[in-house]
């Protein structure tokens, strides 16, 4: 059994699946090749983006990206996602979608919802987003907190941080990312010390034994690492450079995760084998992993029974 709780819901969709949402297969966007730049796969999911942007696709999408995770063996998921105002449906249509489909899924994975704020977008939409956030984590069990997601390369950092303690005043969790590019590495600090996430999303350049990485080892932030999507991204060169490795050594909360498996290609499985691989990490190793990231789930009334799956 695995918990996953780093995951973008139309990043997750895979290939042949988005081949299901497209009446002609030439509207079918190219998936980037293996030396495509940041840029390239932010314009790749923006284009997927498009395709659920019905009803009738989200839906479809989404319960394909369910099955994924639960055949994988993934008992508990954080899906998150930023709703869109599209030709048919508003932003509010989009939650109400997700939030039914997650209700009437058949399998016995637990899937919860993070609503998402683009930092690429303008503070007026930023703040929809957050809106949205707040209401359906005080009406729906589903949703269970907020991600600060999206294009980093024009990403305004005192939008994020006022949107953010918005949010997190509201007494909302917040998962962020982080630290995953030099472009934008005067935005760690702030973020870090005005809003202390509850987790942090990458945080590639956060490094233990620096100033930063004092702070996320003093403040017992757990930090979600997804090291096929940071090598194909080039925010780390080998994955034995990851930074997982360092933090897990430390003895530091982290779980791997897989970011957008459909994008990339991978599982979390897949993820679980190279740990073994480079990082002679056994079963059981990652089984504790997961026993120890429980703490760190933000629907808090899963919390009992996680713990007896993995110690079981």
């Amino acid at each position: 059994p695995k918990i996953e709780l780093h995951a973008h819901l139309n990043g997750c969709v895979r290939l042949e699946h988005l081949k299901d949402l497209v009446e002609d297969k030439s509207d079918l966007p190219s998936s980037p090749g293996p030396n495509a730049s940041p840029q390239e796969y932010f314009k790749f999911m923006a284009a997927v983006s498009k395709l659920t942007g019905t009803a009738h696709n989200l839906r479809a999408a989404l319960l394909r990206v369910l099955q994924d995770f639960e055949s994988d063996g993934v008992v508990y998921l954080e899906l998150r996602s930023a709703p869109k105002h599209t030709d048919t449906m508003s932003k509010r249509d989009y939650v109400e979608t997700i939030l039914q489909c997650l209700r009437d899924y058949p399998g016995k994975m637990v899937a919860r919802y993070l609503v998402s704020v683009d930092q690429s977008k303008s503070l007026s939409e930023m703040n929809e987003n957050a809106d949205l956030a707040i209401h359906y984590a005080s009406t729906s069990p589903l949703v269970v907190g907020v991600d600060l997601c999206g294009n980093f390369y024009h990403a305004n950092k005192e939008n994020s941080m006022e949107v953010l303690k918005r949010c997190k005043n509201a007494g909302l969790k917040i998962a962020c990312h982080i630290a995953e590019d030099p472009v934008i590495s005067d935005h760690t600090a702030d973020m870090l010390r005005l809003i202390c996430p509850d987790r942090l999303g990458h945080a590639t350049l956060i490094t233990p034994g620096s100033e930063d990485g004092e702070f996320v080892k003093k403040n017992n932030i757990l930090i979600e690492c997804c090291m096929t999507s940071n090598i194909l991204c080039r925010s780390v060169g080998k994955y034995e450079d990851h930074h997982f490795k360092k933090w897990y050594d430390l003895g530091h909360p982290v779980i791997l995760c897989t970011d957008d498996s459909g994008t990339f290609d991978t599982s979390l499985s897949r993820e679980y084998q190279i740990a073994m691989k480079c990082f002679a990490m056994s079963r059981d190793d990652l089984r504790r992993m997961n026993l120890a990231s429980v703490q760190w789930i933000f629907d808090d009334a899963m919390k009992d029974q996680l713990h007896e799956t993995f110690r079981d």
